[in-house]
């Protein structure tokens, strides 16, 4: 995979299924852009748009390698694990969408 583009990302701004896609908010911390207490704000970086079947793969692979890094020792899993997996697909943020084409509405 050499010379493949690389994307840093502070985390995941929002998941949404919309028009039959998994549409992916990658987001970063704001040199800028800051809330009331001067903490930075997040900012829309990079969309990804999988199908359906593509982010249960990606989902798999994600969940694999957690047990990995938990199997390593450099993490551990938590009380708070647990209550994670009721957390909502769709999860809204402070980013708003950077394209016409999409609505968080």
């Amino acid at each position: 995979m050499s010379g493949a583009a690389e994307i840093f990302a502070d985390g995941i701004g929002e998941i949404a299924l919309v028009g039959g896609m998994v549409r992916i908010d990658l987001v970063s911390l704001s040199q800028t852009e800051k809330n009331e207490s001067g903490e930075a704000l997040l900012e829309l970086r990079q969309r990804v748009v999988m199908s359906p079947e593509g982010f249960l793969r990606s989902f798999g692979a994600m969940e694999n390698l957690v047990k990995q890094l938990v199997d390593a020792g450099l993490l551990r899993k938590t009380d708070e694990d647990e209550a994670a997996k009721a957390v909502p697909v769709s999860v809204k943020s402070e980013v708003a969408p950077a394209s016409p084409n999409f609505s968080t509405e």
